[in-house]
Order: C-alpha cells, then sequence, then structure tokens
C-alpha cells in the first residue's frame, strides 16, 4: 500500500514572513499480512503498558522497545522522567513482545495500529514518542499517519 503524507520544506535561507509550501511525500507500508486480513487496516491488539502517573495537563511521553526488548527496559528513566518533568510517561510492550498477545502480524502497520488504540483508550493524545530501534520505527509511521505535514530538511538551527 502506497499512502502519501506532507512534508514541509522550508526554503534555504532566511525563514521571514514567507509560509513555507507543504509538498506530499510518498509513504511506502509493507504490503504483506500474515494474518489473513487483506481488507482494511490490522485489528489492534490490547497492549500491555505501565502508566506512571504525573500531570494530566502536559503531553504524555511515551517510550517504545526495541527488537527483542520491552517495556522494563525502560523502568529507571521512567521513573526519572516523572520526577524530573511531572509528566505522565508511559512504557509499552509491542505486540509479540513482553506481556503484549502474540500475532502472525509483526508488521510496523500492526504495531502502529496497536500504540494509535492504546493512546487513544488512554487518552494520551497528544503525546511524546520515544522509540529505539524497532520502537523508533514503530513512532515515525505513527507520526506520518497522525501528523498532516512532518517538516523534511536541514534543522530549523541551520536555516
Amino acid at each position: 500500500m502506497l499512502r502519501w503524507a506532507r512534508a514541509w520544506r522550508v526554503p534555504h535561507g532566511k525563514l521571514g514572513a514567507s509560509s513555507p509550501r507543504c509538498l506530499a511525500v510518498p509513504v511506502a507500508f509493507s504490503s504483506g499480512r500474515s494474518s489473513g486480513q487483506d481488507n482494511g487496516d490490522p485489528r489492534p491488539l490490547p497492549l500491555s503498558y505501565n502508566l506512571l502517573d504525573g500531570d494530566a495537563t502536559l503531553p504524555a511521553v511515551v517510550f517504545l522497545h526495541g527488537l527483542f526488548g520491552s517495556k522494563t527496559n525502560f523502568n529507571s528513566i521512567a521513573k526519572a522522567m516523572v520526577q524530573r518533568t511531572g509528566r505522565r510517561v508511559l512504557t509499552v510492550d509491542a505486540r509479540n513482545h513482553g506481556d503484549s498477545p502474540h500475532s502472525p502480524d509483526a508488521s510496523y502497520e500492526a504495531m502502529s495500529q496497536d500504540l494509535q488504540s492504546l493512546l487513544s483508550q488512554l487518552g494520551l493524545e497528544p503525546c511524546v514518542l520515544i522509540g529505539h530501534s524497532m520502537g523508533g520505527k514503530t513512532a515515525m509511521l505513527l507520526a506520518l499517519q497522525r501528523v498532516s505535514c512532518i517538516y523534511l530538511g536541514p534543522p530549523l538551527s541551520a536555516v
């Protein structure tokens, strides 16, 4: 499946009064689903998670582990993040990892759908996604699916 995401392109030079234009950028998704579902989005699984309490008015911080990892990889940093920032912190076991259910479909689309469903269920939108390796790819895909414009180009500090 090929979907389109919008990407911000800021001209080199000063940002000034001119607004950046928005361009369409193709985003490729894996088309194979080993779960036998070939119509629509994959069905989200109920993920295992740990939510540390903090200020509900601030966006929560969500940690996503890498391949062969689990939500417990982030226990220490999650506790420190709550103490230092006062934010709610969510650590999540991806499908087929830790205490989350297992499924033959281990695609990034499925993991993104699972996470999107969990964030909605917990009322944690908007949030800050921090992912390592596989979790980082899941976070990037979720951002592409949920954000209408994503900045691609040199760092704004360099412009």
